[in-house]
């Protein structure tokens, strides 16, 4: 059945002819049947244009992975799925930094002239909000997230959430999504008392805001662009089967299944920008491999694998030796010895730093049609997304799991690697041994040059130890002036030097800062596993009271459970 748009064409192409072409007779009968048409095709242009700008509004009714409805019913429900998984791996980010947060997300929809819920993690969330309602305003209006404390705002937060018994303590933090560069939502949390939101939470919050705006930007995209089916749900089944965690060469291994499905080439290259920026690294290769593998280095100035990092734009010729000016493809002079003549390559980027490429070749002149660009394009664009969300996780998850001063491992982190290396250790019959660790009239520091002199002596004492230990072990910030190492598949015989050494090193270390010279000098205690438990608790407690037992012979030493 024909659609409006059909049926407003066709009719404003009768009108035009009749007002156009048709010979005119005489009268005045006619004339007014021409102002009529005038009239008419004028109207119709003009209620078109006005379904274009109202389907042009980005607005949360208008994402096909929340409510649009279109044809492919079985694609809008992989997309659906996509868009509910993005907003529960931030959600679950979000209750990883802190349990205590509740979070939920609103989109703009103009037919309701407000906001609307999207995912919330707590029932007291509205389902609607006025676009004029002042907290969401100041949210909306600002780049950085927005803090408003309930006994700071008390109207508008019962406006907002409701009456009920507040105490005054809670607040709230919210950032504002984006949509073609304008605002189309926000993400909002809520904690009982301001005083567990910090400085870093409003970092972690700009993060995750950008990261949602992308994914919604690349799912929409994914939808409006393509039109292939099949091609629809395995760029969409990406976002199913690579995980945050995944190896990237699993998503390499897709990509070339998906090009080879969709692309005639004799040549598929992938390539990562490497540590040096001026150059990149080849990570997948699929056809002809004479010319280049996986684990070659290249340069980016002047070859033509370079060019979609120098642009940032999609590489498309038939013949590109006669369009660019390289002086190879890889290598200078590498065309006279392989002749592919015909390239289809997109950056991979990361906002607006470009992260790698993938490429298509063909030896003989034959142009890649406008499908396969609009194809590359949505794959890289979808590779794009999912190495910017794996770089927020791990951005993230550092910032979850390492103390903020110190960048050790937190309490929290440090409890479950030790827990994942006991069990380890009782797999594979190995020993382990812990150190507890704990500085030597610290609070003197403290008390004589304040806190920030005292912070200074933290952050040494934690590069000292971090430094003294192998990468396999595990360093971590106990409590306040308190470390806990774990020596791996170790026992106490050898990691005594090792304490012995961190020991020494601190005690012979100048602390030297803002003109106020210090010396300080560290406890430690040892327990091993199995010898003295193989429980992890009573490792602790044993580790715990050797150290102890070293303060009270007056510090600077080390003494294992059982020497005492």
């Amino acid at each position: 059945m024909p659609n409006l748009k059909q049926v407003t064409i066709v009719t404003i192409v009768i009108l035009s002819f009749i007002l156009f072409i048709f010979p005119a007779p005489d009268g005045t009968i006619y004339t007014v049947f021409r102002i009529f048409a005038f009239i008419s095709i004028s109207f119709l242009f003009f209620q078109s244009s006005l379904e274009a700008q109202k389907s042009e509004v980005p607005t949360a009714k208008s994402f096909a992975v929340i409510n649009k409805k279109p044809d492919n019913e079985e694609l809008t429900n992989e997309l659906r799925e996509n868009y509910d998984r993005l907003l529960s791996v931030v959600f679950q980010m979000i209750i990883a930094i802190n349990p205590e947060y509740k979070c939920a997300t609103y989109m703009f929809d103009p037919t309701l002239g407000g906001l609307v819920l999207q995912k919330s993690t707590f029932k007291e969330f509205p389902e609607n909000i006025s676009q004029e309602d002042p907290l969401c305003s100041s949210i909306l209006n600002q780049d950085d997230p927005v803090l408003v404390q309930q006994a700071e705002a008390k109207e508008n937060w019962i406006n907002l959430f409701g009456e009920k018994t507040w105490r005054g303590s809670e607040c709230m933090m919210g950032v504002r999504l984006m949509y073609h560069g304008r605002p189309a939502g926000c993400l909002i949390l809520l904690a009982d008392h301001f005083k567990t939101v910090n400085e870093r939470d409003k970092g972690i919050l700009t993060y995750l805001g950008k990261y949602i705006s992308i994914g919604i930007s690349r799912l929409q995209r994914i939808e409006r662009l393509i039109t292939d089916k099949d091609y629809h749900l395995q760029i969409a089944n990406l976002f199913n089967t690579f995980g945050i965690k995944s190896d990237q060469n699993e998503l390499f291994e897709k990509i070339r299944d998906l090009c080879r499905s969709f692309f005639r080439y004799d040549k598929l290259t992938i390539t990562l920008s490497a540590d040096n920026a001026s150059k990149a690294e080849v990570k997948m290769v699929d056809g002809f491999k004479e010319d280049s593998n996986v684990d070659d280095i290249f340069e980016i100035e002047n070859t033509l694998h370079g060019l979609p990092y120098t642009s940032g734009q999609i590489i498309n010729s038939a013949d590109w030796a006669t369009k660019y000016s390289v002086k190879g493809r890889f290598i200078p002079g590498d065309t006279e010895l392989f002749n592919f003549n015909t390239i289809l390559a997109a950056p991979i980027k990361k906002d607006n730093d470009v992260l790698g490429s993938i490429a298509v070749e063909r030896t003989e002149i034959s142009p890649f049609s406008d499908r396969d660009f609009a194809l590359l394009e949505i794959l890289a664009a979808t590779a794009s997304s999912i190495f910017s969300w794996k770089s927020e996780y791990n951005i993230m998850h550092k910032s979850a799991i390492h103390d903020g001063l110190t960048d050790l491992l937190n309490h929290k982190a440090y409890q479950d690697r030790f827990v994942e290396e006991l069990s380890r250790a009782k797999r594979f019959k190995q020993n382990l041994v812990l150190l507890i660790l704990d500085l030597d009239k610290f609070k003197r520091i403290n008390d004589t040059y304040g806190h920030l002199y005292g912070d200074y002596v933290l952050m040494v004492v934690a590069k000292q130890l971090k430094e003294s230990v192998r990468n396999i072990d595990i360093c971590a910030r106990y409590g306040g002036e308190e470390f806990a190492i774990v020596l791996v598949n170790t026992d106490i015989e050898n990691a005594r030097p090792v304490a012995e050494r961190i020991i020494e090193k601190i005690a012979e270390y100048h602390f030297n800062k803002d003109g106020i010279e210090e010396h300080m000098t560290i406890s430690a205690g040892m327990s091993e596993y199995p010898k003295n438990s193989t429980d992890g608790k009573a490792l602790i407690a044993h580790a715990d009271l050797a150290m102890y037992e070293v303060k009270k012979n007056g510090g600077n030493g080390v003494i294992a459970h059982g020497e005492y």
